[in-house]
C-alpha cells in the first residue's frame, strides 16, 4: 500500500527506536518501517470532542429506534429494534456518576412490553413513555408512567383527546408539556403526520398545537425535535423516499410556525432522517442520520439561532474512500474498433484463400453454422454462373437442414446437462424455514470482527510501549480498538462514532450522550459523550 512512496517520505516520518543490539535493531526496522504511517492515520481519527465510554460487565443487545432519558443522574433506557431479534421489551438504568458504566436491568411485574420508534421523557419523579410500534405494521397510542422509587410501571387511561397509535415521531420537553410533532399514523389512517401535540402532564390531555392554517411544515416522520426558550425547532425528515433538510420554529407564544430562511445556502446539512437534533446555549446541535439507502451519516453541524447560520464542525466521512477514488483520465478512452477486412466472392479470390463451396457437415463444429452465412448467395450472384449457383443451392439446402438439426441436438443436450446441475446444486442448499433460525446469530458482527481483531493482532493485551522502545508484538500502537484509557477509567478520549442513524441522544450537564443506532442492519450498542463547551 505505500510502496509507492518516496524514501525520503519514509525518512521524515520514521519512528524513533531505541534498539538494544545491532541485531535487534534491524529486525525492528524491517518489521515496523511502515508502522509511523498507520499510526498517523489513527491519529488523524481522532477527535478530542468525543469519548467512547466502556462498558463494565455485561453490554446491552445492540439495537436501534430505541429511547433514553435522564433520572436523578441515571440514564434510563427502553426497547429498542434489531434485525435479527425484532422489537424489544427490556428496562435499563445507567449510574452516569459512577466510576464505571454498569447497566442494571430493571425488573417489574407489570410492563409496557414491546416498543421501538417510541419516545420517553422524565418529570418530576416519573419516567413517562408514548406510543411507538408495538409490532409488524401496529404502533399504539398508549402513555405508561414509571415510578422511579417504587419500580412500578402503570397505564394511563386514553381518552379522547388523544392522538391516533402512531410511531417514529420526535418528542422534547417544553417547561411543563410534551411535545409531540410529525410521525406515521398506522391503523386506518396509515398516513404521515405534521401535527403538533402538548400533553400537560398533570391533567392527562393532549392539545393539538398546528390549528390555524398557515405555511407549515410537511407532513413526515423520522424528523428531530428540541427546545429553546419560548420556542421548538424541528428539522429534516422523511415522506417515502423524499427526505428534507429544513429547519422551522414553532413560536409557543403565538401558536404559529415560522420557516428559518438561511443566510448561507452552502452551509446548510444533507438531507436526511433518523438523525439527532439537541439545543445549547443559542446553538443547535445535529449529528448523524440517513440520506439516501446505505447512505448513514456521521457529520457534525451547528446552528447559530442568532446569526441564523449553519456551520459544519465535522465533515461525513462515511464515504471518504469513494469520494478519494481518482477518476479516470479523459485520454483513457476504449481503443478504436477496427473494422474487418471486407471478403471477396469465392470466385475473385486466389487459389490459395477459396474454400470448398460444398463443405462435409461431419466437418463442422457446433456453432460453426457462421461458415454459410459468411458466404451470402446473393452476393455470389452476380460472379458465378448459374448452373454454378444452383449447385451451389442444392447443396446448401441439404447440408443446412442437416447442421441445424445437429446444432440443435447439441445445445439441447447442453442445456438440459446445465439444468440438471443447477437443481442438483440447489438441492444441496435447501433448508426449510424452522431450520433457518438455526443458523441465525445474535451476534453482532461488529463485536465478533471486533473480537477477532483483537485476538488475532495482540494476543498479550498487557504489552505496552515504553521509552519508545515496541515490545514484542507492537499491536498496542495499531490497533484502534486497544487504545489506551485517558481523563478517567471508564472513557476513551478522542473516540467519535461512526455513521449511523436511529440513535437516540439526551443532554446531561455539558455533554450530549448518544446510544446505539444502526448501520445497513448492523446495530451497535456503544455510547459516547460529546462535550458541548468545545462549540
Amino acid at each position: 500500500m505505500y510502496s509507492n512512496r518516496s524514501q525520503s517520505y519514509r525518512k521524515n516520518n520514521s519512528l524513533k527506536l531505541y534498539p538494544g543490539s545491532p541485531t535487534e535493531s534491524h529486525l525492528q526496522e524491517s518489521e515496523y518501517k511502515y508502522l509511523p504511517l498507520i499510526t498517523r492515520v489513527s491519529q488523524e481519527q481522532l477527535d478530542p470532542k468525543w469519548q467512547e465510554c466502556k462498558i463494565d460487565g455485561k453490554n446491552l443487545l445492540p439495537r436501534s429506534s430505541s429511547a433514553i432519558t435522564i433520572q436523578n443522574n441515571h440514564l434510563y433506557l427502553y426497547g429498542g429494534y434489531q434485525y435479527a431479534i425484532g422489537i424489544m421489551k427490556d428496562f435499563y438504568k445507567l449510574n452516569l456518576n459512577a466510576p464505571t458504566f454498569v447497566w442494571q436491568k430493571i425488573k417489574c411485574n407489570y410492563e409496557p412490553g414491546p416498543r421501538c420508534r417510541h419516545s420517553i421523557c422524565s418529570f418530576q419523579e416519573n419516567i413517562y413513555i408514548f406510543g411507538g410500534q408495538v409490532a409488524d405494521l401496529i404502533s399504539t397510542n398508549e402513555i405508561f408512567i414509571h415510578d422511579v422509587k417504587q419500580q412500578q410501571w402503570t397505564k394511563l387511561e386514553v381518552n379522547k383527546t388523544y392522538p391516533q397509535p402512531m410511531d417514529n415521531h420526535c418528542a422534547t420537553l417544553y417547561k411543563d408539556q410534551w411535545i409531540i410533532f410529525g410521525g406515521f399514523y398506522s391503523g386506518n389512517q396509515c398516513k404521515h403526520s405534521n401535527d403538533l401535540f402538548s400533553y400537560k402532564f398533570q391533567d392527562n390531555k393532549w392539545v393539538k398545537l398546528n390549528k390555524q392554517k398557515g405555511m407549515e411544515p410537511a407532513p413526515r416522520d423520522g424528523s428531530s425535535i428540541t427546545s429553546y426558550n419560548n420556542s421548538v425547532y424541528i428539522f429534516g425528515g422523511k415522506n417515502g423516499d423524499l427526505r428534507y433538510n429544513d429547519l422551522w420554529q414553532f413560536d409557543m407564544l403565538k401558536l404559529e410556525w415560522n420557516f428559518i430562511a438561511i443566510n448561507n445556502l452552502n452551509t446548510i446539512p444533507m438531507s436526511r432522517s433518523g438523525h439527532s437534533l439537541i439545543s445549547y446555549q443559542n446553538n443547535l446541535i445535529l449529528f448523524g442520520g440517513i440520506h439516501d439507502v446505505t447512505w448513514e451519516l456521521d457529520d457534525l453541524h451547528c446552528f447559530n439561532l442568532d446569526l441564523k447560520e449553519w456551520k459544519t464542525i465535522n465533515f461525513d466521512t462515511s464515504r471518504r474512500q469513494e469520494l478519494e477514488l481518482p477518476s479516470p483520465p479523459k485520454t483513457n478512452r476504449n481503443p478504436p474498433r477496427q473494422r474487418k477486412p471486407k471478403r471477396l466472392p469465392i470466385l475473385l479470390r486466389p487459389l490459395s484463400l477459396r474454400k470448398s463451396p460444398c463443405p462435409s457437415p461431419k466437418k463442422l463444429r457446433p456453432g460453426s453454422q457462421s461458415q454459410y452465412s459468411s458466404y451470402s448467395i446473393k452476393n455470389q450472384n452476380n460472379f458465378a454462373s448459374p448452373d454454378l449457383s444452383q449447385c451451389q443451392s442444392n447443396l446448401y439446402n441439404q447440408n443446412t437442414t442437416t447442421v441445424q438439426t445437429t446444432l440443435n441436438n447439441v445445445q439441447e443436450r447442453k442445456r438440459w446437462e446445465q439444468q440438471k446441475q443447477k437443481i442438483a446444486m440447489l438441492k444441496l442448499f435447501e433448508v426449510e424455514n424452522r431450520e433457518i433460525m438455526n443458523f441465525q446469530d445474535d451476534c453482532n458482527v461488529a463485536e465478533k470482527l471486533k473480537t477477532s481483531i483483537i485476538l488475532i493482532g495482540n494476543p498479550k493485551q498487557d504489552l505496552k510501549l515504553k521509552k519508545g522502545i515496541l515490545t514484542e508484538f507492537g499491536q498496542q500502537i495499531i490497533s484502534k480498538f486497544l487504545l489506551p484509557l485517558t481523563g478517567g477509567q471508564n472513557t476513551i478520549n478522542g473516540k467519535k462514532p461512526c455513521a449511523r442513524d436511529g440513535h437516540a441522544v439526551v443532554v446531561f450537564n455539558d455533554s450530549m450522550i448518544l446510544f446505539g443506532g444502526d448501520r445497513h442492519t448492523m446495530s451497535f450498542n456503544d455510547l459516547y459523550l460529546l462535550n458541548l463547551n468545545q462549540f
